[in-house]
């Protein structure tokens, strides 16, 4: 936070000229305290109203830009969509990269909060937990299962969807990632959940891609991608899977002896997921019971 000069000064007068109290008090750095003091002090006196801050701005400017130069820069901004530093070289310009930033940010060029550039051809919206009020909307993703998670000697692929709104969850273990494994996981979980589904959204996985698409097309159920490379717009079930590894699979004692038995003891996690874990993002209560208050009503 910038302080005005005269704050600084009283403040370091109060503190008796400790310049690192002072600096703590105001968050900024001891230096800037100190350089005030030094400004300020004469005859053991804070001369408050006499100190001010030196401009900036130079006295001598030795080039500017041009009328036909900011036309330019402007016409290889929108094409290119350059940075100041390309632009410099490639007109070979006189001003330094900063005038350039400055003259682009002055006319919008410049994104404020950063780049969030997003493709051209992708719907930008997706479910998540605060624009969801109801059940039937649900992430779904894959998880992998490596050896040392599952003690099992090779490793295995957890096929799970979570409904955002109430955190129902349910998985299939397969020992296959593609999209029939994805197709055959989902069509043994849909009849199983306790509420009609009416949205997946999944990532750019090959698992979730054209014969998918047309399955759930055939379902009547829409299916929407997440955006490339943003597994946060998935955090629902990204969460759950951290969940997984922290509440079961550190916590099995002793190595399953096949396959099936991981898939036993997984259905069982489950269950207590569902009808008796308290979820903090549902203020501490079960899917369960968020369920059933969605469809009594």
């Amino acid at each position: 936070m910038r302080h005005s000069i005269r704050h600084i000064l009283q403040t370091l007068k109060a503190n008796d000229g400790n310049c690192y109290q002072t600096a703590k008090q105001l968050g900024i750095h001891r230096s800037t305290v100190l350089r005030w003091k030094r400004r300020s002090f004469q005859k053991e006196r804070y001369w408050i109203n006499e100190v001010d801050r030196k401009s900036t701005r130079p006295k001598n400017i030795k080039h500017i830009l041009t009328r036909e130069e900011k036309d330019q820069i402007c016409l290889l901004r929108e094409k290119r969509g350059w940075t100041a530093l390309k632009i410099k070289h490639t007109l070979k310009l006189k001003v330094g990269v900063n005038t350039i930033h400055r003259f682009l940010k002055r006319l919008g060029y410049v994104k404020k909060y950063g780049y969030h550039r997003r493709p051209r051809f992708q719907n930008t919206f997706h479910m998540h937990a605060k624009n969801v009020n109801t059940v039937g909307y649900l992430q779904m993703d894959v998880k992998v299962v490596t050896p040392e998670l599952s003690g099992l000697p090779w490793t295995c692929f957890k096929y799970a969807v979570i409904d955002i709104y109430s955190r129902w969850k349910d998985a299939v273990i397969l020992n296959q990632l593609d999209q029939d494994g994805a197709m055959v996981a989902l069509l043994e979980i849909l009849p199983r959940l306790p509420f009609k589904t009416v949205f997946i959204q999944t990532d750019n996985g090959l698992e979730f891609q054209k014969r998918f698409d047309d399955m759930l097309i055939g379902m009547g159920i829409k299916h929407h991608w997440i955006h490339k490379s943003t597994p946060n717009e998935n955090a629902v079930i990204e969460r759950s899977f951290r969940t997984d590894e922290e509440e079961f699979y550190f916590r099995i004692k002793r190595r399953p002896k096949h396959y099936d038995e991981l898939r036993d003891l997984y259905k069982e996690f489950l269950h207590y997921y569902n009808h008796e874990r308290l979820h903090m993002g549902i203020d501490l209560k079960t899917p369960a019971e968020i369920v059933a208050k969605v469809m009594g009503d």
